[in-house]
């Protein structure tokens, strides 16, 4: 499902929206003075920024327990899978925030890859 919006839209919102934290607390501000089609594009890119975030921490509390489990067993172990999954982590999440400036750079709403519909289903109209 993919809206895409006219060239007369400021895109700015969209993409500010996944620079960092303080980048989507910008693109936040930013946002709440917009109307119509250029709030709920604004929105939509805010939704899928925070959907980012919210996943990238618990992903990544997810594997810091992870790690430590595996180095009460071996410290070699978790030594090893911490240096294999975290790179690739942090890679998958570069990922996400690329295509999503993308998106928001090409005036498209489109949901990202695995988390973008879970995202908007769980956020609803957050933004808007």
């Amino acid at each position: 499902m993919t809206t895409k919006v006219g060239d007369n839209v400021d895109k700015t919102v969209g993409i500010v929206a996944y620079i960092t934290l303080i980048g989507f607390i910008i693109a936040v501000v930013m946002n709440s003075e917009k109307k119509g089609a250029e709030k709920k594009f604004g929105a939509f890119h805010l939704r899928q920024s925070l959907g980012i975030i919210i996943a990238a921490i618990g992903v990544m509390i997810g594997l810091a327990i992870l790690v430590a489990i595996l180095s009460a067993i071996s410290w070699t172990l978790g030594a090893t899978i911490a240096g294999i999954l975290y790179p690739i982590t942090y890679l998958g999440i570069l990922a996400l925030v690329i295509i999503g400036i993308i998106n928001a750079a090409n005036g498209e709403q489109k949901p990202l890859p695995l988390v973008g519909p879970y995202i908007q289903k769980i956020l609803g109209k957050t933004f808007e």
